[in-house]
């Protein structure tokens, strides 16, 4: 299958989606609840029809297309904590990719859930704790860790922390489809412009709709 620069794009909005939901998270205890929910759901995407199916669609991203306008498009002014979350994203999703074994681990027990989601009509406050539980115990242990800052009020919240780690799992399952779609660190040195004027391109076809 090809994908194209929109693909690319959609993926890595994914990523920066995370890693803005992440942030928010652990600076005020809360974030854009839509975004996180399609963030949510896209790790069930198990078979989807093509990228954007992903996340229930481009407008799925729309948070995380502005993330990456802003962090992309000067380079001056963008939020460095934000920009080390979206690496150490990919960075995860690329050791990820050369343990098999663990992959293989990883999806067998986001499907089980998925199967479990379905048969009880499970909604999304009932799928952080175990979605977290999922991040711990197949992604935590990879190295470089995701070091995380905010106020300890909400990093020590249960609930919070769940969240956040539900965030960076769809992060990582953003950055394997970027992967997938032929998408690399080169891209957001070298062909930074494109993905600007691409994210720009599917934020105005959203707002037209």
């Amino acid at each position: 299958m090809s994908y194209t620069d929109t693909d690319r794009c959609l993926a890595l909005a994914g990523i920066f989606q995370a890693a803005r939901l992440t942030a928010q998270l652990a600076r005020r205890g809360m974030t854009d609840a839509p975004a996180l929910s399609a963030s949510l759901h896209s790790l069930f995407a198990l078979n989807p029809a093509d990228v954007a199916d992903v996340f229930g669609g481009s407008d799925g991203v729309d948070f995380g297309l502005r993330a990456l306008i802003e962090q992309l498009d000067n380079p001056k002014q963008r939020d460095n904590e934000l920009s080390r979350y979206a690496i150490g994203i990919i960075q995860l999703a690329v050791r990820l990719a050369k343990d098999p074994e663990r992959q293989a681990a990883l999806g067998q027990d986001i499907g089980d859930l998925d199967d479990r989601r379905k048969a009880f009509d499970m909604q999304d406050n009932q799928l952080y704790a175990p979605l977290a539980d999922i991040y711990q115990r197949h992604i935590s242990t990879l190295s470089p860790r995701i070091m995380v800052k905010g106020e300890p009020l909400h990093l020590q919240n249960p609930d919070t922390a769940a969240r956040i780690r539900t965030a960076l799992l769809a992060g990582v399952r953003a950055a394997h489809l970027w992967q997938q779609c032929g998408g690399s660190r080169w891209h957001l040195v070298f062909k930074r412009v494109l993905q600007v004027n691409t994210a720009r391109r599917l934020l105005e076809q959203t707002d037209k709709t």
